[in-house]
């Protein structure tokens, strides 16, 4: 392969694709999405004008949004506020379809209709109230379904009326009670299935809230006087009634609180084990199918990285930013998430008018206002790579792309007897050193070779600094048995290796037996003081198992 051999070929090479802000996910799991929700919830028919700016300017895979329908009385009802035994007409949701298929959404097609559990005013034992808020949640499937939406998200809080709370005084006991929720929760889910099949129940939470009595021996005695006591009893009618092909999602909103990794595996943990604490209030015949088909999630609260220090929501700075903390704690929630994170905030907004809240921090202004930098710092978690290919393409289109690998092209050969390029060392298993590390001057003006290399690198050390972000690429080219990639590995400022489990792995992509890309991101760790590069090679069994590295490239980012 011939290369021009120059900085702007480099630069082309890298960012060659580079137009799209997302990196490809596997086939065979699904991407983890990142889904808003806030005070600034719109409803269908602002999607419908405000869909382009949204995706435009904000880092989301999908919002929570309410529908909004127009009686015969020609009065507003929306799924904000719809809980009670009044029933709906589906052709009262049909100008909310119209709105729905009218948005152009290509990223964030993940939106879900909020469905509050407010007023909350229904008795367990009212068969037309439950047949009537059934039905409705039945519509507002359907409703999703036609506009191309991914399903309902319930709001379980008690906004109003305490519907998951025992109350003796309705003279019945906590079991008749639960039996009763059971039964209404398989009616609620048996209409959402009949309308949408295959959709996703992104609840706020689900047996998350209830952890503490699923950790007890007699979790009755505890639900019996808990605010959310026959939730679990209601989920397990949802259960009864869901189809293989529904997806439920534990939101677990007790996420706002969570400051460290282990916090959100540990939820991750009670909420996915057969004995998790969640699990274990879910009802024996129906313990199989909630490990299949009910995902840990979690809720992140973006207003305690803006309130003020003596609030009860506060987290303070991260090595002097707020952002910081941000960012990691986000990065936290998604890892321990099977696939969804739903981002709340209150004080400020990503679109539509300002919000009236002057005596706030945010004041309702927009939340890149109110936290300058926070769009980049979801943006960050949600995709690094894509947002790094976004911040390089800026930093070359602005002329300050600036390289540090030293000799990226190969196009200086080995001087006097040295056999390896000017900026590289090699490495290969001491035990059984089969093959040769050089240089080859017929390859695009200079690439270096491995030959018959059963494990070994090339190397190249940088000096860094810990918290700062690089992103890094390299080019290869595999003849034979050869299998290459591209390491990033730690030493501390006296070059000693640490931090072996944070070393990372990028692999050659578009094909074999023709030059391949790697590409990738990493933050350097704590401790560290230099990055290594290592171009591996492993497998080579002859001499005509060969692989030429070419086209390094090392990036600081902002």
């Amino acid at each position: 392969m011939n290369m021009i051999k120059s900085q702007f070929a480099l630069a082309l090479a890298v960012f060659s694709g580079f137009c799209a802000t997302e990196s490809p996910q596997p086939d065979s799991l699904p991407a983890k999405k990142f889904i808003e929700l806030g005070w600034d919830i719109p409803d269908t028919a602002f999607l419908r004008t405000n869909w382009s700016e949204m995706e435009k300017n904000t880092p989301f895979d999908g919002v929570m949004f309410q529908i909004k329908v127009k009686g015969d009385d020609q009065k507003v009802r929306s799924t904000q506020n719809c809980w009670n035994a009044e029933a709906w007409k589906r052709e009262w949701l049909k100008p909310a379809i119209e709105d729905l298929k009218a948005c152009g959404f290509k990223r964030m097609v993940h939106n879900f209709a909020r469905f509050n559990a407010t007023p909350g005013s229904l008795d367990w034992a009212d068969d037309a109230g439950w047949a009537a808020l059934s039905e409705k949640a039945g519509f507002c499937a359907w409703a999703v379904k036609q506009g191309g939406g991914r399903g309902l998200a319930p709001d379980w809080e008690s906004y109003g009326e305490k519907q998951f709370r025992y109350n003796p005084a309705k003279g019945k006991t906590f079991s008749e009670t639960a039996s009763l929720a059971r039964k209404r929760g398989a009616q609620l889910m048996g209409a959402i299935a009949r309308e949408f099949p295959d959709a996703v129940i992104l609840a706020l939470w689900l047996d998350s809230i209830n952890i503490k009595a699923g950790q007890n021996d007699e979790p009755e005695a505890i639900l019996a006087g808990s605010e959310y006591g026959l939730l679990p009893a209601f989920i397990n009618g949802m259960l009864d009634a869901a189809p293989p092909s529904i997806v439920l999602v534990d939101g677990c909103e007790n996420g706002y609180y969570m400051d460290n990794a282990e916090a959100y595996l540990d939820a991750a943990n009670q909420m996915r084990s057969w004995s998790g604490a969640a699990a274990r209030l879910i009802a024996p015949e129906n313990r199989a199918k909630y490990r299949q088909q009910v995902q840990a999630g979690f809720g992140f609260y973006l207003d305690m990285f803006l309130n003020e220090e003596g609030n009860r929501y506060y987290f303070p700075p991260l090595d002097g930013s707020r952002l910081k903390r941000l960012e990691r704690n986000l990065g936290y929630a998604l890892a321990a998430a099977d696939e969804y994170v739903w981002i709340y905030g209150e004080q400020s907004r990503w679109w539509g008018a300002p919000l009236n809240l002057p005596k706030t921090v945010g004041k309702g202004r927009l939340w890149e206002e109110a936290m300058p930098g926070i769009t980049r710092a979801i943006r960050w978690v949600r995709d690094p790579i894509g947002a790094a290919r976004a911040e390089l393409e800026e930093l070359r289109q602005l002329n300050r792309l600036t390289n540090l690998a030293v000799n990226p092209q190969f196009s200086e050969g080995p001087v006097d007897k040295a056999k390896l390029p000017p900026g590289y060392t090699a490495w290969q298993d001491e035990k059984n050193p089969t093959g040769t590390f050089g240089w080859d001057s017929t390859i695009g003006g200079g690439a270096a070779k491995a030959v018959r290399v059963k494990w070994g690198c090339f190397l190249q050390s940088h000096p860094v600094e810990p918290g700062q972000r690089y992103a890094v690429q390299a080019e290869c080219l595999a003849q034979g048995s050869s299998a290459p990639n591209l390491m990033i590995r730690w030493q501390t400022p006296e070059g000693k290796w640490t931090k072996w489990h944070e070393d990372q792995t990028f692999v050659f992509k578009n094909g074999p037996g023709q030059w391949r890309t790697a590409f990738g991101v990493v933050t350097v760790p704590q401790g560290v003081g230099r990055l290594l590069i290592l171009l591996n090679v492993n497998g080579q069994l002859t001499d005509k198992d060969v692989c030429w590295f070419d086209n390094v490239a090392l990036y600081r980012l902002p």
